[in-house]
C-alpha cells in the first residue's frame, strides 16, 4: 500500500511542476500541453524502474540508469518548487509584478545547477572523516577503526569504482575494519564474482567485521558465504572478542526489532573492555542502551537523506539521520574528543547505559539516484583513544 502511494505522490510531483512551469511562465499553446506530456513520459520513464531493477533485459537495463537519475531531478526540483510557492505568498502583500515569472526562470536554473553538482558530488567526492573517541576502557593506547556502509553493488555498479574505494580505505591503516550492511543489491557470491571488486583489499590486523542489512535479506545466505570466503567475520545476533582488546557486536538487520536477539547480540561479552555494537539501523539504539553496557554503536541506511525533499526531512524532523549521538550532555562529554554530539531523547533514560555513544554514516555510496545534495559519500575513520 505503501509503495502504491508513493508512486501515487511521484506522479503528482511531476505534474506539480509541469503546472508551475506552465502556469508562472505563461506558455502559449501548444507548448504548454507539450510540457505536460514530457513531464508525463519522465514520471512513467522513472517508474518503469521498479520493473527493470529486477530483470535482464537490456533495453529495460538502459532505462534504469536513466530512471533513477529522472527520480533525483524531480525529488530536488520539487523541492525547490515547493519554497518558491512559499516566497510568492508574500509577493500577495508586495505585489511585485512579474515576480512570479522571475521566481520560476530562477527556480528552474537552480533545480538544473543542484542536479549537476549533485551527480557531480557522487562521482567525484569520497570524503574521509577522521574523528577521534574516548575509550577509557581500551588496553592499548589508541584503536583505528575503518567504517564503510551502505555500497549498494548492483549488476550495474562499476568494479573499478568498487576497487578504488576499498584500496582507498586499506590505504588508511585501520586496525579494525567495520561494515555496517546494504553492501550487496544484487548476488555477487556466485563464482565467486566479488573478487572481481577488490573485497581482498579489504584486510586488517584485528579483523573485519559485518553485518546484514535491509538489501541483504533477500540473499542472505549469497551475502554470508561470500564474508567466509574473504575471512571476514559477519556478526548473527553475537559478539566477538577482538585479543584481549574490545567487544565487536551486531545484529542482524531483519531481528533488529527483536528484543531477543538483541540480548543475544550483547549476551557474554567481556567486561571491562569497550564494546562497538554494529547494527545497520540507527533506531536500535534505543534498545542496545538497555542492554547493560556501555556501548559505541556504529549505523548507517539514513544515507544522511542523499537528495531533497528527504534530506531536509531527515535533517529536521526525524531523530537519526547523521553524525554522533549521545542521550544526555553528561554521556556525550564522556566519550567526546573534539566531535559535536545530537542528544537523543528517550522515553526512559533512567534504563540506559550511561556513556552511549552512536556514529551515523552518510554511506560510502549510495542507493538510486546517483546524485548527493547537501551531504557526501564518506569512508568514516574513528580512532578509539584510551587518554
Amino acid at each position: 500500500m505503501r509503495f502504491s502511494i508513493m508512486q501515487y505522490l511521484y506522479c503528482f510531483a511531476w505534474i506539480y511542476m509541469a503546472w508551475r512551469i506552465n502556469s508562472g511562465l505563461k506558455l502559449r499553446k501548444p507548448y504548454g500541453k507539450y510540457l505536460f506530456i514530457s513531464f508525463i513520459v519522465a514520471a512513467a520513464i522513472s517508474l518503469l524502474l521498479f520493473i527493470s531493477r529486477r530483470t535482464d533485459i537490456p533495453l529495460l537495463s538502459f532505462e534504469l540508469s536513466l530512471g533513477y537519475i529522472l527520480m533525483g531531478v524531480c525529488g530536488i526540483s520539487v523541492t525547490f518548487f515547493v519554497f518558491n510557492d512559499i516566497i510568492n505568498l508574500f509577493n500577495l502583500i508586495f505585489k511585485i509584478k512579474k515576480f512570479r515569472y522571475y521566481s520560476v526562470l530562477i527556480t528552474l536554473a537552480l533545480s538544473a545547477l543542484c542536479c549537476i553538482w549533485s551527480v557531480l558530488n557522487t562521482a567525484f567526492v569520497l570524503n574521509v572523516k577522521e574523528m577521534k573517541i574516548k575509550a577509557p576502557e581500551l588496553s592499548i593506547d589508541s584503536l583505528r577503526i575503518v567504517h564503510l556502509s551502505d555500497i549498494h553493488i548492483d549488476k550495474f555498479t562499476s568494479k573499478e569504482v568498487i576497487k578504488k574505494i576499498f584500496a582507498k580505505a586499506q590505504f588508511l591503516n585501520p586496525d579494525l575494519i567495520i561494515i555496517t550492511g546494504d553492501v550487496i543489491d544484487t548476488d555477487i557470491n556466485k563464482d565467486d564474482k566479488f573478487r572481481d571488486y577488490g573485497f581482498d583489499f579489504l584486510k586488517a590486523p584485528y579483523g573485519v567485521f559485518a553485518i546484514t542489512g535491509n538489501h541483504e535479506r533477500r540473499r542472505l545466505e549469497a551475502y554470508f558465504e561470500m564474508c567466509e570466503k574473504l575471512g571476514i567475520k559477519a556478526l548473527k545476533n553475537e559478539n566477538f572478542f577482538v585479543e584481549g582488546i574490545i567487544n565487536v557486536a551486531g545484529v542482524n538487520d531483519n531481528d533488529w526489532r527483536k528484543e531477543e536477539s538483541m540480548k543475544s547480540a550483547f549476551s557474554g561479552t567481556v567486561e571491562g573492555y569497550p564494546v562497538l555494537f554494529l547494527s545497520h539501523r540507527p533506531e536500535t539504539f534505543d534498545v542496545a542502551a538497555r542492554q547493560g553496557r556501555k556501548i559505541i554503536q556504529f549505523s548507517g541506511h539514513t544515507h544522511a537523506g542523499q537528495i531533497p525533499p528527504i534530506e531536509i526531512a531527515r535533517r529536521f524532523f526525524m531523530k537519526y539521520n547523521y553524525g554522533w549521538y549521545a542521550f544526555d550532555k553528561t554521556a556525550a562529554k564522556t566519550v567526546s574528543a573534539g566531535q559535536k554530539f545530537k542528544i537523543a531523547k528517550h522515553k526512559n533514560p533512567q534504563t540506559l547505559s550511561a556513556g552511549s555513544a552512536m556514529y551515523i554514516t552518510s554511506g560510502t555510496r549510495w542507493w538510486g539516484p546517483p546524485m548527493r545534495f547537501g551531504n557526501t559519500c564518506e569512508i568514516a575513520v574513528i580512532t578509539l583513544e584510551k587518554n
